[in-house]
């Protein structure tokens, strides 16, 4: 049995690093302080504030959509956007 743990451990886990290759944001430390609170500010807006505001959220993403911050973590979404899903949205709209 564990077999079968370490092995969908594995496949979890390759899956993820698969699907954002060197596409880490910074740590906070390293982060520009005026994407913190950019950020700071997504996350009191809804998902739909933040879908209708992407102008003002966009500098949160780099040219190619991926974040320049790292989410805020915490329990549950709570219905707040997250700079992982906003530039989600920037990437597919820049693929249509």
């Amino acid at each position: 049995m564990t077999r079968h743990r370490i092995a969908t451990v594995l496949l979890l886990s390759s899956a993820a690093a698969f699907a954002s290759p060197d596409h880490q944001p910074p740590p906070d430390d390293k982060a520009k302080p005026e994407l913190i609170k950019l950020r700071a500010e997504l996350f009191h807006v809804s998902r739909d504030e933040a879908k209708q505001q992407q102008a003002k959220f966009r500098p949160l993403c780099d040219a190619d959509g991926y974040p320049l911050v790292g989410n805020i973590r915490s329990k549950g979404d709570g219905g707040y956007m997250q700079p992982s899903a906003l530039c989600e949205l920037v990437r597919d709209k820049k693929a249509k």
